[in-house]
């Protein structure tokens, strides 16, 4: 079954805007110090394992449906 590639497309964006949200820092926050709570590393954590999905979908609808060598990341 061949995934909708604009769908996929939406899906990767989408994540990496999750991503950026949850990365952004408190401007409050002095120098380099960054302040991330656990549970924004958790969110960050999921929309990377999001995106990282719909690209795998996506390189498998392009390359005629075929997934290739899974240990490749």
């Amino acid at each position: 079954m061949e995934p909708n590639i604009g769908r996929e497309l939406y899906n990767v964006m989408d994540a990496l805007v999750a991503l950026k949200v949850e990365l952004s820092c408190d401007p409050h926050v002095p120098g380099e110090t960054l302040v991330l709570s656990a549970e924004k590393a958790r969110d960050a954590c999921e929309a990377l394992e999001t995106a990282s999905t719909s690209i795998k979908h996506l390189a498998a609808a392009l390359n005629g449906g075929r997934v290739g060598d899974e240990s490749r990341h």
